[in-house]
């Protein structure tokens, strides 16, 4: 078993330094995943026949559950997903899931240590990724324990016959088998060995023990009768959901002014540095806009056809909403009376038209940081 001493020394690692997350485990085309949390095994999983494992365990917990294609999603095992779908649902009971969690990791070991049995001259992989964690956690198994339980196993089947107990009995010399056994057993063997059931499934079709299935054929796989076949997994009864990438939003700058070239002139300065601009025309339907966007700063034009920004910002600020969201007014004009009436009314600085990029990235760096300072942009290479 030396060739298995850097699985046993990666986990043993773990459970020393009471490290939390997860041994990717690959040899050739196949991956096994090991969760530890505090240095205990929470969950096993991957390997050559995870949906034939599935299917053969659940219906040995689980015999009346019959679990729907579900949803999972696909930073999850989708097993895992499935077994706290039916925790959640009320279908299973914890103590049937933590039963079947032993068992399935358990049997997961089994495989991988089977599998590099057969395959010592692969090259194995293994990658400790830090601080992955499953959501639930069903049961915490002592590393050592975890381990020489599946080795014992190992080596009670390997004493029987080296099969990996994945692998397919196929009758290849028909005649001779005839000649060893009677019809009726002939019969039943051809029956049997399907040429598509695994050593496990047919235990379990049969009502035996899986060692028993094997000792009753390790004659005529000695003899060549019956030959080992690979054979693929089968389809997972799930459908895995990539969660789209959440994109970081732009923070929100409007422009209310009744005139879309100041708009458009705001958007060709602030665009560039990360920031969007929400341009309004109609001030008298501008509110439910700003509550939906949530601006981080307002330009205000000072002078429009059905009302003044006097009147809009004195509004805003009486607004929950917009009590603290910093608002510049816009005009043409630039007199003393009209900043003096604009900062009685709230407003936290002012700006004259045209808007120039010099002053209006000024203005953005001074106002933004008080108000959102985690989403602000820098401005440090803007101007």
């Amino acid at each position: 078993m030396m060739h298995q001493e850097p699985l046993l020394k990666g986990l043993m690692w773990a459970k020393q330094k009471q490290e939390t997350g997860c041994f990717v485990f690959s040899l050739g085309e196949h991956r096994w995943r090991f969760y530890l949390f505090m240095g205990r095994l929470v969950y096993a999983t991957g390997g050559v026949h995870p949906v034939r494992r599935w299917r053969r365990l659940s219906a040995q917990h689980w015999p009346g559950y019959s679990p729907k294609p579900q949803r999972v999603p696909a930073e999850l095992p989708w097993e895992y997903g499935l077994v706290a779908q039916g925790l959640a649902q009320g279908e299973l009971t914890k103590e049937q899931v933590q039963t079947f969690v032993q068992d399935w990791s358990n049997a997961t070991l089994l495989e991988c240590l089977m599998t590099w049995g057969r395959q010592a001259t692969l090259s194995p992989q293994m990658q400790w990724q830090a601080g992955q964690e499953l959501p639930q956690r069903w049961m915490l198994v002592q590393v050592d324990y975890w381990w020489q339980t599946a080795l014992g196993q190992l080596r009670q089947w390997q004493t029987l016959v080296p099969v990996g107990l994945e692998q397919v009995p196929v009758i290849d010399r028909h005649g001779k088998l005839k000649n060893l056994v009677s019809p009726a057993a002939y019969q039943h063997l051809t029956q049997v060995l399907d040429g598509k059931s695994t050593f496990w499934e047919i235990a379990q079709r049969v009502g035996r023990p899986v060692e028993q299935v094997v000792a009753s054929l390790r004659t005529f796989i000695e003899e060549g009768v019956v030959i080992l076949q690979e054979v693929p997994d089968l389809p997972a009864p799930v459908m895995q959901v990539v969660a789209k990438p959440v994109v970081a939003q732009r923070p929100v700058i409007a422009c209310i002014d009744d005139s879309p070239v100041v708009g458009q002139a705001l958007r060709h300065i602030l665009e560039p540095v990360g920031y969007e601009v929400l341009s309004i025309t109609d001030p008298l339907r501008s509110v439910s806009l700003l509550l939906q966007k949530k601006p981080v700063l307002i330009f205000l034009d000072l002078v429009m056809p059905e009302t003044n920004g006097y009147e809009v910002c004195t509004f805003l600020r009486k607004s929950a909403a917009f009590q603290s969201t910093p608002i510049v007014i816009l005009t043409g004009q630039g007199g003393v009376i009209d900043r003096v009436r604009a900062k009685l009314c709230g407003a936290n600085d002012f700006m004259a038209k045209p808007p120039v990029a010099e002053r209006v990235l000024e203005v953005v760096q001074t106002l933004i940081p008080a108000a959102t300072p985690a989403t602000a942009p820098s401005l440090a290479t803007a101007c």
